[in-house]
């Protein structure tokens, strides 16, 4: 029986060093996606936060008119496209 459990063991050790040697060569391959995908989820988050609290979204934009109209048109002709694009996508993928 010690045989045995001296035979898990070390297979045992041999599975988590192979574990361990995994684990290091996916961090070194996703290493040059970490800045990227960091910036992504930034994003992701503000674009949730803004979803959450469209009156401050609102707001922005009407105090961003206010003060300068004429720089602002583009931007918010632009925001509106992107705005109806990401609401089309969302609807196909939901059904």
């Amino acid at each position: 029986m010690n045989n045995k459990i001296a035979q898990l063991a070390e297979r045992r050790a041999a599975l988590v060093h192979k574990v361990a040697m995994q684990r290091k060569e996916l961090t070194q391959a996703f290493a040059p996606l970490r800045v990227p995908l960091t910036i992504a989820d930034k994003g992701l988050h503000a674009l949730r936060y803004l979803a959450q609290h469209p009156v401050l979204m609102a707001g922005t934009v009407a105090l961003a008119v206010v003060v300068r109209p004429k720089r602002w048109l583009f931007v918010l002709e632009s925001g509106w496209m992107a705005w109806r694009m990401a609401l089309a996508a969302r609807r196909k993928l939901e059904g």
